[in-house]
């Protein structure tokens, strides 16, 4: 019998989650991408390392986002909003994927559909008591299973509950903005 279900090494994730309850020090990871604009609405973030178990990782990623034609951008790459949908869909993924396994739930597929909308009078700046982020978005998780209603219910609940970034949707987060203006 192989160790991996849907592409999960079962035993290193749960050694790894066994490392994570017996050192203190193991228990923290931190991210950090930095973003620089190019021109007209278009910018590309750069992933360059992480902090995991308290070691530095190094890596490398670009990440481009563009408004479309109509929102007076280039339409070269996903804007913002869909950027951060796709972050909640992935997150999710990788919560239904690693918690399946862990289950013993093979998934032949999963999809995560979000959806979302925008007042833009709060975007533009045109009415204050307009909220210019999202006031409500809602996604659909369709997976191809085996497995029993019971077992999938119990799945959507685990994923949906340890999910990072859908925390991350559903409260609040303390901001930290800081301002270093480079003249010259």
């Amino acid at each position: 019998m192989s160790n991996f279900l849907n592409g999960i090494n079962v035993p290193a994730l749960q050694g790894f989650v066994q490392s994570i309850k017996q050192d203190e020090s193991k228990r923290h990871a931190r991210f950090n991408v930095k973003t620089k604009w190019q021109h007209q609405t278009r910018s590309v973030a750069t992933v360059s390392r992480y902090h995991l178990s308290g070691q530095d990782h190094l890596r490398y990623f670009q990440i481009a986002a563009d408004e479309p034609l109509e929102l007076l951008g280039g339409n070269t790459a996903p804007n913002p909003q869909e950027l951060l949908m796709a972050a909640l869909n992935a997150c999710l993924s990788v919560g239904y994927a690693v918690n399946a396994s862990v289950m013993g739930i093979t998934i032949h597929s999963l999809e995560i559909e979000t959806d979302g909308e925008l007042d833009l009078r709060g975007f533009l700046g045109l009415d204050d008591n307009v909220n210019p982020g999202y006031d409500e978005v809602s996604f659909v998780v369709r997976i191809h299973t085996d497995a029993p209603t019971e077992k999938v219910e119990e799945l959507h609940r685990v994923a949906t509950k340890t999910s990072v970034n859908l925390a991350n949707f559903s409260r609040a987060i303390r901001m930290v903005p800081k301002l270093e203006v480079i003249s010259g």
